[in-house]
């Protein structure tokens, strides 16, 4: 019996020292995303340390359209407010830890114009580039007075084929609108070859208007000779039979988009002396990414 002594108190400690390397059970959460009305919310949650497997509760009422099973939070919400909520996780050894958490549901964020220029002073030609971001868009309106730039509409490439552009070198004014077969969020809309007059640091202030997923302004549309509807009406039919077809071909295409141009742009304005000419500063639905 005296020589089983040691191994006892060896396999003891060796028990002990398996106990202590477990880590605490605690949950790895400590807020939530935001999520918005109309549009689908997903929200993992999870825990470390502790005895696998987990067993997670939620306590409080979640908004409506947004349901909780296995540790996630989904669904689309249907209402706006603040949901306080008590999240609880439990581990095979019947240890438990619980954290306050706090949902938030506002409407969607307006989708923004994010455009990319030089962040530095230039001499020669470069890339204008611009992002449709924050929220899905089936198309825009943009108008922007180019002060001492010129572009060069032949090197624009566009995402998509439904797009009419317009430029003015007597009053500076570019016009550019655009349509989507499908909603579009965080992808480049377009790029635009400049070129200064001077040297300079390129600044520019559009107006912007987009286009929700039901095709509807999301500001006052931008005056134009035809309805901006003419434009989504091609995009969602290019390349197919229906709506759009303005040459009677049967096909939706280049040669639609050519008789729409007919008329749609008015002529530009001449800007009064006050008037800003693609100066600093921003304008609603616009942001400059450096």
């Amino acid at each position: 019996m005296r020589k089983l002594w040691p191994l006892a108190l060896l396999l003891a400690a060796c028990g002990a020292q398996d106990v202590g390397t477990v880590d605490p059970l605690r949950l790895t959460a400590t807020g939530l995303p935001p999520a918005y009305l109309g549009e689908p919310y997903s929200a993992s949650l999870a825990a470390e340390g502790g005895v696998r497997p987990y067993r997670f509760s939620l306590d409080g009422k979640l908004p409506e359209g947004l349901a909780f099973q296995g540790g996630r939070i989904s669904g689309v919400p249907k209402e706006k407010g603040s949901f306080p909520l008590v999240l609880t996780v439990e581990d095979a050894a019947k240890n438990s830890r619980a954290q306050k958490l706090t949902l938030t549901v506002s409407d969607p964020p307006p989708p923004r114009l994010a455009l990319v220029l030089p962040p530095a002073q230039v001499e020669g030609p470069f890339l204008l580039l611009a992002r449709v971001e924050g929220r899905e868009a089936v198309g825009f309106q943009l108008e922007v007075r180019l002060a001492d730039l010129e572009p060069d509409p032949a090197s624009l490439k566009a995402l998509s084929p439904a797009h009419l552009l317009d430029y003015d070198p007597a009053t500076g004014l570019l016009r550019l609108d655009m349509a989507f077969a499908k909603p579009v969020k965080d992808q480049e809309a377009f790029r635009l070859l400049l070129t200064p007059k001077k040297p300079l640091t390129p600044r520019l202030s559009p107006q912007v208007v987009f286009y929700d997923k039901e095709g509807k302004p999301l500001g006052q549309p931008l005056s134009r000779g035809k309805p901006f509807s003419s434009l989504l009406e091609l995009a969602q039919n290019w390349g197919k039979e229906g709506k759009g077809d303005l040459d009677g071909d049967g096909r939706v295409g280049e040669a639609d988009l050519r008789l729409l141009a007919q008329g749609y742009f008015s002529k530009a304005q001449t800007p009064s002396p006050e008037a800003p000419g693609g100066g600093e500063g921003q304008a609603p639905g616009e942001e400059r990414a450096p």
